[in-house]
């Protein structure tokens, strides 16, 4: 039995501050567990970075874990943009048990999608690593193949999480969702740090796999204790499955766009010779906490909140929470920034500067990492920015953003690389995100000012 608690927008009247209050309590809530998350995830990179420097293991494993990464981004991470908005539409039209029955068959679609893709991409593998580790030697890419054949279950796990976390935001069991990805890096940790000597590359993909079949497993712990993990089951694709299915095929091509933006980098930035990749990597570890705290848990917490004001029809406060949220973000990271920027070296030495980690190695990630630091304000506004168009039903525009994402990063690449190297890949990351950031917010100026003629028309007198 589904969760009978399912917030709806005929809640008790708040006023406008109340509402964001609860809203921004709720991404406080999340942005902190992220933090703790994010922090162990460091400790694996410090232990990573001591171990393996920026040398060829490291290399190598990044290549591998491209693919992977990859699927995800577009199968699993763009799964909540298409389910949400229709769940919650199913829920108040026809209640929990038909709800129960459209997660039942999302669960069973993803388990069947997810194992193709691992079947497919093992397949393919031997053609894409040479592609995406141009420059690699034949021991370097066989050492890549290797990893990649541990590292591709994760893509068949990240499906099954991707519904229950959806299901759980839904039910705005932020929590829960927040805690689960805790779980990746305290598995790599606990089979990689035991480990030293020629295996232990090897025991950083197994416990990378480990820790993501972890957060699948406290997420279904979660559902099941709300009432939210019905048995997965096909039940034939009805209208509603047919609707999720034409949300998230646009979506997921966008994810593709978007995601090549990552293969694009490191595949540029292997070519650069050795050690580039793993420097690409680390420097853009802090703006990626960034996101992490930021992005992630404000367009997650609002995400729901958009879906519902879009079924009250409620366009003023739509837009009027989109300004603010806006106004916030930009004028709000200007400051740290600046601080980050001012002191990246330092800052990357504290994390990371010891055994095969030299000074050298520090200067370099610095410099790529203040070429990264711009995109965080844009980045965070495009992902709160399409979680509102996929709320309103415009994925296929999503879909345009990203060819435009694409073209940008390729063109940015290879003119800035040409200049600044490494650091140049970084600086055209940013730029894109610019861009990407104000095609998005005219576009939904654009759809909001159209809804509200809409809505003037139909209750005009005749």
């Amino acid at each position: 039995m589904l969760d009978p608690e399912l917030p709806t927008t005929s809640e008790p009247a708040l006023s406008p501050w109340d509402g964001h209050r609860r809203m921004l309590a709720s991404a406080a809530i999340w942005g902190s567990v992220t933090l703790l998350a994010k922090f162990v995830a460091f400790g694996k990179d410090w232990l990573v970075a001591q171990r393996f420097g920026a040398g060829d293991e490291l290399d190598a494993f990044l290549v591998a874990l491209l693919i992977p990464t990859y699927a995800v981004a577009v199968l699993s991470h763009s799964f909540a943009s298409g389910f949400l908005p229709t769940y919650l539409r199913l829920w108040q039209r026809a209640g929990q048990a038909a709800a129960g029955r459209l997660v039942g068959s999302a669960l069973a679609a993803a388990i069947v999608l997810m194992i193709a893709a691992v079947v497919l991409l093992t397949v393919l593998s031997p053609w894409l690593l040479p592609l995406l580790g141009e420059g690699f030697d034949s021991a370097k890419l066989a050492l890549a193949q290797s990893l990649f054949f541990v590292l591709a279950g994760m893509v068949a796990i990240t499906g099954v999480s991707a519904v229950l976390a959806a299901v759980l935001n839904a039910h705005e069991r932020f929590t829960i969702t927040a805690w689960a990805p805790l779980a990746v890096p305290l598995g790599t940790i606990a089979v990689f740090w035991p480990l030293e000597g020629p295996h232990a590359i090897e025991a950083l993909a197994w416990g990378t796999l480990l820790g993501y079949g972890l957060e699948a497993a406290v997420l279904a712990v979660g559902a099941y204790r709300r009432g939210l993990l019905p048995v997965p089951r096909w039940q034939g694709l009805d209208e509603d499955l047919r609707h999720v299915a034409a949300q998230y095929l646009p979506i997921a091509l966008g994810a593709v766009l978007m995601s090549s933006s990552i293969l694009i980098d490191q595949s540029m930035a292997a070519s650069l010779g050795s050690g580039n990749v793993s420097v690409l990597n680390f420097g853009n570890k802090i703006p990626a906490l960034l996101l992490s705290i930021v992005a992630i848990s404000l367009s997650t917490v609002l995400f729901p909140r958009f879906a519902r004001l879009i079924m009250a029809r409620q366009w003023n406060e739509l837009e009027r929470m989109i300004q603010l949220y806006a106004t916030v973000i930009l004028l709000g990271s200007v400051p740290l920034l600046v601080l980050l920027a001012f002191f990246s070296e330092p800052l990357v030495g504290l994390l990371f500067q010891r055994g095969a980690f030299t000074a050298e190695i520090t200067h370099a990630v610095a410099r790529v990492q203040i070429g990264y630091l711009p995109q965080v304000p844009f980045a965070v506004l495009v992902m709160i920015g399409y979680r509102l168009l996929s709320a309103l039903d415009s994925n296929r525009t999503v879909l345009a953003i990203g060819v435009l994402n694409l073209l940008m990063n390729v063109g940015g690449n290879l003119i800035l690389m040409h200049w600044f190297g490494v650091r140049g890949i970084a600086l055209s990351t940013s730029l894109m995100y610019f861009v990407a950031a104000l095609a998005t917010y005219t576009t939904i100026r654009y759809k909001l000012a159209q809804a509200k003629v809409q809505a003037a028309d139909t209750i005009a007198p005749g």
